[in-house]
């Protein structure tokens, strides 16, 4: 397993308990870290056509031939992965990155919301090209990153307008209506009830292409309770209160009940298990916060996964000493 593959599981699990800004950290680092590769190619791109000279700058064999080899060696050669496994990552990492924009108040107020439109039409664009068969270009073609010399990103620019970018999409949410990224116009409409954004042409095209019984689902949630956006399974009601994100565990006042359900969760157990599943969950949960594995991340990230570890012994402490593990 990749590096970038760690980190974003790291993620998903903030995001599985709701510590929605705990999350964007992550993967808004990792979100910056693969456009510094597409803008250092993009800059490379840029070189070499301007090296070449103007024959070969309007030539467009070089733009699309150099991109995938490229990002596939920079790729190998920083998170040991290759440019198919790393799109299916950055689809991933996006669909979370938004999903935390949507999710925080916080994260959103710091969030212009062009740059987000701009991020939902990369993704689209990514999410609907064949698995083993993503191309680069329709992506360079929507955005350009700007970067500093130390290869980090300093900004993201959209290539497109306003008024395209919501034009693409709504062609690509029309595109994903049935598909296995349909998941990705939930995800849109989502963000657009929470900025408050109900009355524009792509809030309207967007909530028809979803279709109405979907559209009041999620709109009778936000009235009731905006940013409780999950669906509370029965098998969970009678610890609804542990999941919710005002939520505070203190394990000093805890009862029982409250630390089996609390800590279970936190292991990621579910239903019966074994004590030999509940040691695997364990080693293979607390292994994503391995010092070894975060050392090349900042200061705030490390600390992180420092008081995650703290808190995943702990639980595992708890259950080896009521299972006798």
């Amino acid at each position: 397993m990749s590096t970038i593959e760690k980190m974003r599981e790291v993620a998903d699990l903030l995001v599985n308990q709701r510590k929605y800004n705990e999350a964007y950290t992550i993967f808004d680092e990792l979100y910056r870290q693969i456009w510094s590769i597409f803008g250092t190619v993009q800059c490379g791109l840029s070189g070499y056509s301007n090296y070449l000279g103007q024959r070969y700058s309007s030539d467009n064999m070089l733009r699309k031939q150099y991109p995938e080899p490229a990002v596939n060696v920079l790729c190998a050669r920083i998170y040991n992965i290759n440019l198919s496994l790393m799109l299916g990552e950055f689809i991933r990492i996006m669909q979370g990155h938004l999903q935390c924009i949507s999710s925080s108040l916080q994260v959103r107020k710091e969030t212009d919301p062009d740059t987000v439109l701009n991020e939902f039409a990369v993704l689209y664009t990514l999410a609907l090209q064949p698995a083993q068969q993503r191309k680069l270009i329709p992506i360079f073609s929507i955005s350009t990153a700007v970067i500093d010399r130390s290869n980090r990103v300093k900004r993201i620019i959209s290539k497109y307008p306003r008024f395209l970018v919501e034009k693409l999409l709504i062609e690509n949410a029309q595109k994903c209506r049935d598909g296995k990224f349909k998941s990705i116009n939930d995800l849109l409409l989502d963000y657009l009830l929470n900025i408050g954004d109900r009355k524009t042409e792509l809030f309207k095209r967007l909530s028809s292409i979803v279709g109405p019984s979907s559209y009041q689902f999620q709109y009778n949630q936000h009235r009731s309770d905006r940013y409780d956006k999950y669906e509370q399974y029965e098998r969970y009601d009678k610890y609804r209160r542990h999941t919710s994100s005002s939520y505070k565990f203190y394990s000093v006042t805890a009862t029982e009940e409250e630390k089996d359900a609390y800590y279970g969760k936190l292991i990621g157990l579910m239903g019966k298990v074994t004590k030999e599943q509940i040691r695997s969950k364990y080693i293979d949960l607390i292994s994503l916060y391995h010092p070894d594995r975060v050392q090349h991340l900042g200061p705030e990230l490390k600390e992180l996964a420092e008081t995650k570890s703290k808190e995943i012994n702990a639980a595992y402490e708890w259950l080896k000493s009521k299972y006798h593990i």
